[in-house]
């Protein structure tokens, strides 16, 4: 998984997302260094985000209404 570069200024975040993101808003989490997880866990939560990121950008996914929508419907 790639890191992002941005810039915070006066409380606003600037900054270039990589290639392949989709358009519009996107939520951001910051690592927290002091979440305690091992190197194990660490390895095997960046493997699952930089799998789901290739899903994203192969267009693998539903948009999360959708999945709430047949949800509500059973």
């Amino acid at each position: 998984m790639k890191a992002i570069r941005v810039r915070v200024e006066n409380g606003r975040i600037t900054g270039d997302a990589p290639a392949g993101l989709p358009e519009g808003d996107v939520d951001l989490c910051l690592a927290d260094p002091d979440d305690d997880l091992s190197d194990e866990e660490l390895a095997r939560l960046s493997d699952a985000l930089a799998r789901g990121f290739e899903s994203l950008k192969a267009g693998r996914f539903r948009l999360a209404s959708d999945v709430i929508s047949d949800l509500r419907r059973r």
